[in-house]
């Protein structure tokens, strides 16, 4: 079943965005999900639960709740490695999801092979606004790494939920 884009010409600029914003989403919703595996597997089963009083629900928390744990709890030792290295490609692609998703664009059509958006930074001292770029020759290689992002966070949470089943 298609899904009509009122307004939007097949095969157009706005068409590209659409897909390529929407493949971001889906895609980052896959590998968030598998991340969640992860963060529930340990905050729910490992006796020693003093690194947290609640289960982290933001990015930012569920990687330091993660590195955390990677680092001080025996029981994950094995997957430090692995785990640290995937927690790194999640902050670094979660920057440019956030970005993307957060941000406005400012041209429906693209300029210098590019789309651009506008992203609002809000911090302690005020706000200040930036550009996101994304362009056509990046977006193979974000589309690559989203992809792979979920395979290997949900093979991790795998590794992690069976080991932590073999514990109880």
């Amino acid at each position: 079943m298609p899904f009509d884009l009122p307004g939007v010409e097949p095969g157009s600029d706005i068409e590209s965005l659409f897909k390529a914003i929407g493949f971001v989403v889906v895609q980052w919703g896959h590998a968030e999900q598998s991340l969640d595996l992860i963060v529930a597997a340990i905050f729910h089963r490992f006796d020693d639960n003093t690194l947290l009083k609640r289960r982290p629900r933001m990015l930012d928390t569920k990687l330091d709740f993660l590195r955390k744990c990677f680092l001080q709890l025996p029981g994950l030792k094995q997957f430090r490695v692995e785990g640290e290295a995937l927690l790194s490609r999640f902050a670094i692609t979660g920057k440019k999801r956030n970005d993307l998703v957060h941000g406005a664009i400012t041209n429906l059509s693209i300029e210098n092979g590019a789309f651009i958006f506008s992203k609002i930074d809000v911090n302690q001292e005020g706000h200040a606004l930036r550009a996101v770029v994304l362009g056509q020759s990046e977006f193979p290689g974000l589309r690559k790494e989203l992809l792979a992002l979920g395979a290997d966070a949900n093979k991790l949470a795998r590794k992690i939920v069976d080991s932590t089943k073999k514990r109880q």
